[in-house]
């Protein structure tokens, strides 16, 4: 792989890293509160977890979704 594949690669981890720390603190911070139901924080933590996975898609691609139905 060329540097520049490996550079943007490394930045996207980062910014995965970013994201993942991101949910990670809105289910902390919800969560602690208590102001979230048993439904809610199951589907944050359901949320977390795809992500995680890579099953998620940007929020550019859901808004094309969402305006071609």
């Amino acid at each position: 792989m060329s540097e520049a594949v490996v550079r943007e690669l490394r930045l996207l981890r980062e910014k995965v890293d970013r994201v993942e720390e991101l949910l990670e603190t809105v289910l902390e911070v919800l969560t602690r509160e208590d102001e979230l139901s048993e439904d809610d924080r199951e589907a944050l933590e359901e949320a977390l977890k795809e992500h995680e996975k890579g099953e998620t898609i940007t929020l550019e691609e859901a808004a094309k979704t969402l305006c071609t139905e």
